[in-house]
């Protein structure tokens, strides 16, 4: 009878448990074109236990997706390698482990943390094409969990190289791209996870890309299409609201008729997605160092507001490199404004010009500036 061809990628300790002497692994493997990743809960124990243990779940997971060939014979290809891997990685998570606990967690973290299954060369030349695009795949999710979006591009990249057209690469090569700021680059991958999959989600990515390449005209149209294909009035509502906030223009209007429709879901979707970011280089817009910010908003030190800034509480900028961090004054009356006006955390914020040095009230603007906060 015909086999079903299992391939596990990686393994990644997630958590572990010293009181209850338990981990917790995540695991991804693929079969007959299927892509699954999952975890496991192991009991601390002798290494040879802990892998059967894995493995008979990952066989369990992987017939789960078999559908129809769930009655053929599962193949995990190379089984007497994976299996001395995985002792070599449970052999050191055990002893790490026992250590720890002895010191009473004091390093709290365990250094083997992950292994990849096809990390040598001459494993991973073995594999077909089809495979290594789950490999690279597979990695660049990985790297993307661990917030590395510049090196998950390059694995989404080789990725792409063997599936052009595949949605997911697509999709988060264009998120990695949009951590990153590179926008334009972005374009291209949500075009083809726009047009593969064809929902609000996708295509209010697209729309938000152009917003940040200040391309407003073709993120209203994305808006409008949302609005009338999928009924989708409140995506398309907080999209142009969006889109007047960036251009200087009145955006409560958007924004309150979605808070009418319906509150909760409204103020969810504010905290997670609304973008305060403007530019520092728009000459439109104040920049103010933190001690300005500090005493505009009432602060008794530029420390208070730096750590609510470096908790992202507040809109701010910082630069690693210079070790600088700068605040755009109509970003911080939008942030007034938004919680006051939706009452985000239960606190009414007011501001402080008569604080401002005459030379730091701002500028006069030649475009209108987004609406003035609540004081």
């Amino acid at each position: 009878m015909e086999q079903s061809s299992l391939f596990i990628l990686s393994a990644y300790l997630k958590k572990w448990s010293y009181a209850e002497n338990k981990i917790t692994i995540n695991y991804t493997f693929c079969i007959n074109d299927n892509y699954q990743r999952k975890h496991k809960e192991l009991r601390l124990v002798r290494s040879g236990a802990m892998i059967t243990d894995l493995l008979n779940h990952l066989f369990k997971e992987a017939k789960s997706f078999l559908g129809n060939d769930s009655r053929k014979p599962i193949n995990l290809i190379g089984d007497s390698e994976v299996k001395k891997k995985l002792n070599n990685f449970f052999t050191k998570i055990n002893k790490e482990f026992r250590n720890n606990k002895k010191s009473r967690g004091k390093s709290r973290m365990i250094s083997s943390r992950s292994i990849d299954f096809y990390y040598n060369d001459f494993e991973y030349d073995q594999l077909t094409d089809d495979v290594k695009f789950y490999v690279h795949l597979n990695r660049g999710l990985n790297k993307v969990n661990g917030d590395l979006w510049s090196n998950a591009i390059t694995d989404f990249k080789l990725a792409a190289k063997f599936r052009p057209e595949d949605v997911t690469t697509n999709k988060y090569l264009a998120m990695a791209f949009s951590k990153l700021g590179q926008f334009s680059d972005a374009l291209e991958p949500l075009k083809i996870y726009a047009d593969s999959e064809n929902s609000p989600e996708s295509l209010t990515a697209l729309a938000n890309s152009y917003i940040n390449l200040e391309q407003y005209d073709k993120a209203d149209e994305i808006f409008k299409e949302i609005s009338d294909t999928f009924s989708d009035e409140g995506t398309a509502l907080f999209g142009r609201a969006q889109i007047a906030y960036k251009k200087g223009n009145d955006y409560l209007g958007h924004l309150e008729k979605i808070y009418d429709q319906n509150k909760e879901r409204f103020l969810e979707k504010l905290k997670k997605d609304w973008d305060y970011k403007l530019s520092l280089d728009d000459e439109r817009f104040t920049v103010w160092n933190a001690a300005t910010a500090a005493r505009y908003l009432g602060f008794e030190r530029p420390f208070d507001l730096t750590k609510k800034a470096f908790n992202n509480e507040i809109p701010c900028y910082f630069d690693a490199e210079k070790g600088t961090i700068r605040f755009i004054k109509e970003e911080i009356d939008c942030w007034i404004e938004i919680h006051n006006r939706f009452n985000i955390d239960g606190l009414t914020y007011q501001v402080y010009e008569d604080k401002l040095l005459p030379k730091e009230k701002g500028k006069k603007k030649t475009k209108k500036k987004p609406a003035k906060s609540v004081s």
